[in-house]
């Protein structure tokens, strides 16, 4: 790779040894190990050894071949900061996900970490906007067999690797579902590794990460505001140590307890214990005339653990919790 991204095993100065796959090679193993039924699929990316059409069109060279040999298995392209329209459209083509890497939640931090992987708006962003328009022009011209990115846009950001807040992080992962309409934002655990300049930084906590992730899936599914979590961060900027949607119902007591007999979708999806799935359960329930009237009835839709969850947060107007725990 030519860059020196300061967090990476296999930057240019690394003395690791590196290697790559010949396009054809690879897409002969992933066709065998595809047909005889031991992957789903191929995620395909790549180090930056020259210019990023260079790379891309390697990628592109085996997913063709893949597509060639009549694999319609799933495939996802991670492209690279800086490519060309014209490939960024090919890969949206063929491809069931595209997507390129953030890397970091800020311009400055982007620039700190790859200080030569290009602009973080013109190289990054902007090839993930030329992305979502070929994905909704594919998907305006009718279902594909497989490919036109019918998974979605991806990123991915490094947490930890600087003295970054989970703000930063949550008002990025706001605007990449708002603006580009991105299915998924991974967040990758800073790790130290030797012989690279940040070596020495502290390993990012796991626990971080589920709960930037747990935050995440809020603002995409569940119709809950940046605001209203930035409203239960530390002074700091981070997250509670827990669930923030159990932290955020908790500042948020006077919007419950709610009747699950009527409450909206978006209501349901509030309470700790109940996501998408379970709620749109409760309501099919509703239209069939079938209402909730104890703990029992949210455990055969919730599970136990789930009901325990959801009952401090539900008036079923009948027995408190409890009720049903009491010497348990």
């Amino acid at each position: 790779c030519r860059n020196e991204c300061l967090y990476c095993a296999l930057r240019c100065r690394s003395a690791r040894q590196k290697a790559a796959w010949e396009p054809l090679k690879l897409a002969r193993v992933a066709m065998r190990l595809w047909r005889e039924g031991r992957i789903e699929g191929v995620f395909l990316s790549s180090s930056i050894p020259s210019d990023p059409d260079s790379v891309v069109e390697l990628e592109l060279e085996a997913t063709r071949a893949l597509r060639d040999m009549g694999f319609t298995g799933y495939v996802h392209l991670r492209l690279m900061p800086g490519t060309s329209r014209y490939l960024v459209e090919e890969a949206v083509r063929l491809a069931d996900r595209v997507g390129v890497n953030l890397e970091a939640p800020t311009r400055d931090m982007f620039n700190e970490l790859c200080p030569d992987k290009g602009s973080f708006r013109e190289d990054v962003l902007k090839r993930l906007s030329w992305a979502k328009r070929a994905m909704d022009e594919a998907h305006r011209e009718g279902k594909a067999q497989y490919g036109a990115c019918r998974a979605g846009l991806d990123t991915q950001m490094i947490v930890g690797a600087l003295e970054d807040s989970d703000l930063e992080f949550l008002v990025a992962m706001d605007w990449l579902y708002r603006e580009l309409g991105l299915r998924r934002v991974y967040l990758s655990p800073f790790r130290p590794i030797k012989g690279t300049p940040l070596e020495a930084r502290e390993a990012c906590s796991l626990k971080r990460v589920l709960r930037l992730y747990q935050a995440s899936f809020l603002l995409r599914d569940y119709g809950i505001r940046l605001d209203e979590l930035v409203d239960i961060l530390g002074s700091d900027g981070r997250l509670p140590d827990e669930d923030p949607k159990a932290a955020l119902a908790r500042a948020q007591a006077g919007r419950f307890p709610l009747d699950p007999n009527v409450a909206s979708y978006w209501e349901l999806l509030r309470v700790p214990g109940i996501g998408p799935s379970s709620a749109k359960r409760i309501l099919a329930l509703r239209s069939s005339g079938v209402e909730l009237r104890d703990f029992w009835d949210l455990v055969a839709i919730l599970g136990q653990e789930g009901a325990r969850r959801a009952m401090p947060y539900l008036d079923l107007g009948g027995p408190s919790l409890s009720t049903y725990t009491s010497g348990k």
